[in-house]
């Protein structure tokens, strides 16, 4: 069973929240997902904390075709300098694995949705 089948079998998924990755599961889960958004976030970072109910409502209306990562930009700074993310929030997607689009900083639920749309064409 791969790590995806656990991910979705434990419901972190389906629950419609997008999923803590670190460093050891970050490449795997991009490699078996066709879309992917990651949030990257910081404590004590409001607007973090404002993108919080944006990023759960759309892992919900996207379940199936995009999967929501969060990566905590301190904790996993191998990641963070890889994608160069400097400031959070940021948030990265991928198409197969590959960054497509980026954007930094707290954008309302329909500015989000929009990049979203727009990655995804």
């Amino acid at each position: 069973m791969g790590l995806m089948d656990r991910l979705f079998r434990r419901g972190e998924n389906a629950a419609g929240r997008p999923i803590s990755v670190d460093h050891s599961s970050f490449d795997e889960i991009l490699k078996s997902s066709r879309y992917a958004v990651v949030d990257f976030w910081g404590k004590n970072c409001p607007p973090c904390e404002a993108m919080e109910p944006i990023l759960k409502k759309l892992a919900r209306e996207y379940e199936g075709e995009v999967i929501f990562l969060k990566v905590n930009a301190a904790s996993s700074q191998e990641i963070s300098r890889r994608f160069r993310v400097k400031s959070v929030p940021a948030f990265l997607f991928f198409e197969n694995g590959r960054l497509k689009g980026r954007r930094v900083g707290a954008m309302s639920y329909e500015a989000f949705k929009k990049w979203v749309e727009s990655m995804m064409s």
